[in-house]
């Protein structure tokens, strides 16, 4: 069989670890295809017309008005976690097998920048560097900031990530509070690490500094919008590492004007790429990164060679690894 590769919106694979791209071209023919995010299903796949394998990022949306439509289609082997953009039953039926990246090579590196992007909008790190530079030593005072330690905590989404940035708060010596119905963790993980699970709006109104880790679906969409933003503790913060549409943009923009939230970190948006006259770019009090999160040597690394392992087993007539969706497994 001849295999087709598409590489799709993503800038990453094959570029720093340029083996895995390599690779693939042992296997068949690679091409790398940046196209729209909001692309519809018709078009996605008439411009992926013959391509039987792809490698996929976190846009654009495989629908079923994309199945619909498309041509053979062994495998999409996502370039990341999560299946938000695939829709796993017209794949099933389709006869495509998706795949993702485990968990655990993305953990850390999500966790950590979390972090890295918190502190940084605490602190104001990235204005007080542009006044440096400008030559404006003296406008220093103007960037006061605020401590982390002794500090209350929330994480909404206890999962894989979610975990490891409840880890990472904890070493500042205040309570964590974790919100999640159904948290992918074991019962001692909570007291071993010290965690406390509440309700939503108990998290909202007790943490001085809020993660939002949550997987987007029917239930989390937008969940901090207007309504839930009046339980928030007034002046805390908020970083989103998930899903940019975890919130609603216009009620952050409207609660930082208020007073209400200190500042929010982003490093996933609703839209992607963000435009240049996009609202909160133009907001000192908010911090947004582009979708770098796994952006470390080693995330990418493991990334790339589970993408190669997939497109491998496929050509074996193996399944990829463990991490199918589970329709396909069944």
């Amino acid at each position: 069989m001849e295999y087709n590769i598409a590489v799709v919106n993503s800038n990453s694979f094959g570029q720093v670890f340029t083996e895995h791209w390599k690779e693939l071209e042992k296997i068949g023919t690679v091409k790398r295809f940046m196209l729209p995010t909001d692309i519809d299903g018709k078009s996605l796949a008439e411009k992926l017309h013959g391509f039987n394998v792809i490698i996929a990022s976190v846009t654009p949306f495989f629908n079923k008005e994309f199945f619909d439509n498309k041509d053979d289609l062994l495998l999409i082997s996502r370039h990341g976690i999560g299946f938000n953009n695939v829709d796993l039953e017209a794949a099933k039926k389709h006869g495509t097998q998706v795949a993702i990246v485990p968990q655990k090579v993305e953990r850390n590196s999500v966790a950590e920048n979390e972090l890295a992007n918190l502190m940084a909008l605490v602190r104001q790190v990235v204005p007080s560097s542009e006044r440096e530079r400008a030559g404006r030593y003296e406008d220093r005072a103007q960037f006061m900031g605020n401590q982390l330690s002794g500090k209350t905590f929330g994480v909404i989404g206890c999962g894989n990530i979610g975990s490891r940035v409840a880890e990472l708060f904890s070493i500042f010596g205040g309570p964590v509070l974790v919100n999640d119905p159904h948290p992918a963790t074991e019962p001692e993980w909570f007291t071993n690490n010290n965690v406390e699970r509440v309700d939503l709006e108990t998290l909202l109104s007790r943490c001085d500094y809020i993660s939002l880790n949550a997987s987007l679906d029917d239930t989390s969409l937008h969940m901090i919008n207007s309504k839930t933003i009046k339980s928030l503790k007034k002046g805390a913060y908020i970083c989103n590492n998930a899903r940019g549409a975890l919130v609603e943009e216009d009620a952050i923009s409207a609660a930082i004007k208020s007073g209400q939230l200190s500042g929010y970190a982003a490093d996933a948006m609703e839209v992607e790429p963000v435009k240049a006259d996009h609202p909160f770019l133009k907001n000192d009090r908010i911090l947004v990164t582009p979708h770098t999160s796994a952006y470390t040597y080693e995330c990418l690394h493991g990334m790339g060679e589970k993408c190669v392992s997939d497109v491998k087993a496929i050509v074996a007539g193996k399944r990829p690894g463990r991490e199918l969706t589970h329709g396909l497994e069944d």
